[in-house]
């Protein structure tokens, strides 16, 4: 399983980011993450590798998943 972080608002799907799995080679390099903003939420779920969806035929079935899991329109 690997974690998704979803950001929604008002029901809507706005975003989705897949951290990498491997840890950065460097510690004390720089990091990053997505905020929701006002408004928004930020949603943690985990879908079964979620890293095969990064090419660009895939993503729509990552977007069908993400909004199923958390019923999103």
């Amino acid at each position: 399983m690997s974690k998704v972080i979803v950001i929604s608002e008002k029901g809507k799907l706005v975003g989705t980011l897949v951290p990498p799995k491997t840890p950065p080679v460097d510690p004390r390099g720089p990091s990053s993450t997505v905020i929701a903003g006002r408004g928004q939420k930020l949603h943690e779920i985990e879908i079964k590798d979620a890293e095969l969806f990064h090419s660009r035929g895939k993503i729509d079935e990552l977007t069908k998943l993400v909004k199923k899991q958390l019923k999103l329109k």
